[in-house]
């Protein structure tokens, strides 16, 4: 990128892969996740943040896999519009973890001063088991105030598929 704290160009990403084999957990698996995020001026004032997150457990089955492992999203930096770790595999009430992730973001930026800015985002994805994937939609707004430890963000946001207003915050970009 070109500034590590508050940065308007650059890209970055990373990957991971792990597991447990039979012995260490009640089912063996695999487990591997990408992401990545591309930063693009616009201009003088506008930036474009295009982001994307998936991930896959190999197994036979969810059955046996410790929780942490498998994928749960919706939040303050996945799906905004939905409550923190509220989407993935239904189970009666519950929200459980699936065996895969796809998340997706477009955000647009219009800083209005070196300092504020206000931004319009749209999220998509969710977390699944077997074979249908199902993504859901958040969009909204935001403004953005850039600081010494990385750009404060508060959205409002709009999800489809719960049909309600969530307000989001965070602080730094994630890497």
């Amino acid at each position: 990128t070109d500034d590590l704290i508050l940065p308007r160009r650059g890209y970055f990403g990373h990957v991971t892969a792990g597991g447990a084999p039979q012995g260490l957990s009640t089912t063996r698996f695999g487990r591997f996740t990408g992401a990545a995020t591309l930063l693009l001026p616009l201009g003088r004032n506008d930036d474009l943040m295009l982001k994307g997150e998936a991930g896959m457990v190999v197994a036979e089955t969810r059955q046996g896999i410790p929780s942490t492992f498998l994928f749960r999203t919706g939040g303050d930096q996945t799906v905004r519009g939905y409550a923190f770790e509220s989407l993935g595999v239904k189970v009666g009430d519950a929200v459980t973890g699936g065996r895969y992730l796809a998340i997706g973001t477009a955000e647009v930026t219009h800083w209005m001063s070196d300092v504020w800015g206000l931004a319009a985002f749209v999220d998509a994805g969710n977390a699944w088991d077997g074979e249908h994937y199902d993504p859901v939609l958040g969009s909204g707004v935001g403004a953005r105030f850039r600081t010494p430890i990385g750009p404060v963000r508060i959205d409002v946001a709009y999800g489809e598929e719960v049909k309600s207003w969530r307000l989001h915050f965070s602080v730094g970009f994630v890497f």
